[in-house]
């Protein structure tokens, strides 16, 4: 039984709710980490930056600012206390994807992020009931977010120019 004693209804005149948890609320804060990480990130990325415009140094300001809301996202769900079952798996994904940030090497980040993603059904929670709904919606925003942050050349993904980020020290 979950301590929390929030619930929210399913649909409106309907008496069916949807049990939230701690990590509940903490991986749908997680998932607005990731995608304004995502959306900061896109601006810097080569061939679309340009480092002596006048307003990159602001751009990298805020690029930097949301890696690290989206890190201080995921150490808060990691170190919740699991009330559910379903919590669980949510910090199992948050562990995933900061071990994916933390890899330096981008040829490993990016052989992670592929099992990741191919296995990700694994980690798909079953059942029919709403909240299993739920966090399986939850689950699948989190994987489609999380192959788009990857994408991201400078996560190891091919970029614009389709050549990642080892590109330029390959040309040189």
């Amino acid at each position: 039984m979950t301590k929390s004693n929030r619930t929210t209804p399913h649909r409106p005149n309907e008496e069916i709710t949807v049990a939230q948890t701690a990590v509940s609320y903490g991986f749908a804060e997680l998932l607005r980490s990731l995608d304004a990480c995502t959306k900061a990130e896109r601006p810097l990325q080569r061939g679309i930056a340009d480092i002596f415009a006048t307003n990159f140094d602001t751009a990298l300001a805020e690029a930097e600012q949301a890696r690290d809301a989206l890190l201080t996202s995921l150490n808060a769900v990691i170190e919740l206390h699991e009330e559910l079952p379903t919590d669980r798996v949510l910090r199992l994904m948050a562990m995933a994807l900061k071990t994916l940030l933390s890899i330096e090497c981008d040829d490993d980040r990016v052989y992670l992020a592929d099992m990741l993603m191919r296995n990700s059904q694994q980690l798909q929670v079953r059942g029919a009931q709403p909240t299993m709904r739920s966090i399986r919606r939850v689950q699948q925003h989190f994987f489609r977010s999380c192959a788009v942050l990857m994408s991201l050349e400078d996560f190891g993904g091919p970029g614009p120019d389709g050549d990642g980020a080892c590109g330029p020290s390959l040309a040189a």
